[in-house]
């Protein structure tokens, strides 16, 4: 147990496993581990600051959202992805100012343009509400070049390799939009989106340097990390500024984008099962339930839906649970998940 402690510890520290370190090390360097952090600290602040300029700038435009759990009902900030995307971005520049040789430009700026892209569709459904259909269909667009620059490239999805281009054309978009949509359903409690973004984000991580193979995601998940750190610093409990469609659907297509360039589709889709589970449920009721409970006096959760269409739905129901603890123990799901996958990679 001690040995597997310190394996685990260098592994979150440093995103090391032993056996590999002194190769990964030479692979990665060490100016560009700087650079990584670098980019993790300026996403970071920039979003901690523009988040912080949305708080005191977005109620006078209106552009607010009713907190449903919380008495009074009081009014919070929504659109708050704006400050994790605009972070990401002057991470993602920071990393590309430096960037070294072996960065596909192409293969990157596609991906790029399907995570903004989503990003954007998210901003303007806060701001307009557009039809679900609409919204689904639309990252499909923007990750189109994705999948054509990926068309000559072999994926794999457990363990069944795919080099079939058009099916690839077709998959590549098609999970971007999946795993976007899935991550904006499974929302609506403070911290819930943000902390979900950010376990999944670190444990992929820690998988491309345990995997000790394709490292470009990582010039999307360091930057993806500090912004959603910097903005979340606003929005655990108790929010003062809501994610939005914006975050989620941005957040959901970085994630699987960098899944897919890295290698890791599989881990990707273990680690989005509560957001499947979250799409089934919610595809029961023909997307039509909200993940809102009602309050008792002691501000514990009751739920006010007679199907279950939701995970929310169901934790409120068979256990006794403030929103905190809600959001925690959907959190220590992702985590235990995570956990899972990181120890079969270094112990298999």
């Amino acid at each position: 147990m001690l040995n597997l402690a310190k394996k685990i510890y260098i592994v979150g520290l440093v995103g090391l496993p032993n056996k590999h370190f002194y190769k990964q090390k030479k692979e990665i360097g060490v100016t560009k581990m700087l650079d990584m952090w670098l980019s993790i600290t300026g996403a970071f602040f920039v979003a901690l600051i523009v988040s912080r300029w949305q708080i005191k700038t977005f109620p006078k435009a209106g552009i607010n959202g009713k907190d449903m759990h919380k008495r009074g009902g009081s009014f919070v900030p929504e659109m708050g992805g704006l400050a994790a995307i605009i972070g990401f971005i002057v991470g993602v520049s920071i990393l590309l100012g430096r960037a070294s040789e072996d960065l596909d430009p192409s293969l990157f700026l596609t991906a790029i343009i399907a995570i903004i892209g989503a990003g954007f569709i998210g901003m303007v459904d806060d701001m307009v509400a557009i039809r679900q259909k609409t919204k689904a269909l639309l990252p499909f667009i923007f990750a189109l070049p994705f999948g054509i620059h990926m068309m000559n490239h072999t994926i794999t999805i457990f363990s069944f390799e795919i080099s079939a281009s058009y099916f690839i054309l077709i998959a590549v978009p098609f999970g971007v939009t999946c795993a976007a949509n899935a991550s904006n359903m499974l929302e609506g409690f403070n911290g819930l989106g943000s902390g979900l973004a950010a376990i999944c984000s670190i444990t992929l991580i820690i998988l491309i340097y345990l995997k000790n193979g394709e490292t470009y995601g990582l010039y999307i998940l360091f930057p993806l990390v500090g912004a959603t750190l910097g903005f979340s610093v606003f929005n655990l409990y108790p929010s003062r500024i809501f994610p939005g469609d914006t975050f989620t659907l941005f957040s959901g297509a970085a994630i699987s984008s960098a899944a897919i360039i890295s290698g890791l589709i599989t881990p990707g889709i273990i680690l989005f099962i509560p957001m499947i589970v979250e799409f089934f449920l919610k595809f029961k009721g023909g997307f039509k339930a909200e993940n809102f409970a009602d309050m008792d006096e002691d501000k514990y959760l009751i739920s006010t839906h007679d199907k279950t269409e939701s995970l929310t739905h169901l934790i409120v129901k068979k256990v006794r649970v403030k929103e905190w603890q809600l959001v925690t123990l959907i959190w220590l799901m992702e985590g235990l998940l995570g956990t899972a996958i990181i120890l079969i990679y270094i112990y298999y």
